[in-house]
């Protein structure tokens, strides 16, 4: 399998993602240390695989724009998906203890990332101690967010589950410095469900409820949130009458 990169030729000293990035903490000598060793290439159109399971670990990713999907498929041959990344996130991490893979992660959008050399990683390590700093930090977070997940999916409701997950993706949305009341996310209803462990119809249902208490709409790709205090009371739980329809 081709791996793509990034054909956003900006260095990362002047990416509007440094911040949450590879680069948060670095020093501007060591940012550019950091950037000569980034590759960007041209950038997967929808539907392309960046890596497919079995392919050899080269680089780890930084998504520059797009969104990328993370799946595997269970014996039966069925998709589970462990993961929907957007612009500053880094994938591939799963997959440092091993030579290969464990994962595919395709483009669901048109997109653009940084590819870092695995094989330079310890080098950078010696050369930018804080770099190692930042790696941990994030691989720290990738593991708060799976754990997360679990927690979501065996102890919050379909109407939870939901929002929280439409919860999260606006405040990642926000973080980037992005609008996040009102955002494009191209990812499929029966995806989403695959990824809560709903079915597409539980996820119809529970977007005609939330449309109905004017908590959000979700049409045609775009994700309109009315009300923001409201649609976070339903993920935490405190709010249940508007979120339930009861």
């Amino acid at each position: 399998m081709t791996e793509k990169y990034s054909s956003f030729q900006a260095s990362c000293a002047n990416c509007g993602l440094k911040g949450i990035c590879f680069p948060q903490g670095l020093q501007d000598a060591e940012m550019q240390l950091l950037n000569e060793l980034v590759d960007r290439s041209p950038c997967a159109i929808k539907g392309e695989l960046l890596y497919s399971a079995g392919d050899r670990v080269t680089a780890l990713y930084a998504i520059r724009a797009g969104i990328v999907k993370i799946y595997s498929y269970s014996e039966g041959g069925e998709e589970m998906i462990h993961g929907f990344y957007l612009p500053g996130d880094i994938i591939g991490m799963e997959s440092m203890a091993f030579e290969c893979h464990q994962y595919n992660a395709v483009a669901l959008d048109t997109t653009s990332v940084c590819g870092l050399p695995y094989h330079r990683l310890t080098e950078l390590g010696i050369k930018i101690p804080n770099f190692n700093t930042q790696l941990f930090s994030l691989m720290s977070l990738e593991i708060v967010s799976s754990r997360k997940h679990a927690m979501l999916l065996t102890q919050k409701s379909a109407e939870q589950r939901l929002a929280e997950f439409l919860w999260n993706m606006s405040q990642k949305f926000q973080s980037r410095g992005y609008e996040h009341l009102q955002f494009r996310l191209n990812v499929l209803h029966r995806e989403v469900a695959n990824f809560l462990n709903l079915t597409p119809e539980t996820i119809s249902r529970i977007l005609g409820k939330f449309h109905q208490a004017q908590i959000l709409t979700w049409k045609r790709k775009e994700v309109v949130i009315h009300q923001e205090a409201l649609l976070r009371a339903c993920a935490t739980g405190q709010e249940t009458k508007a979120c339930t329809g009861g």
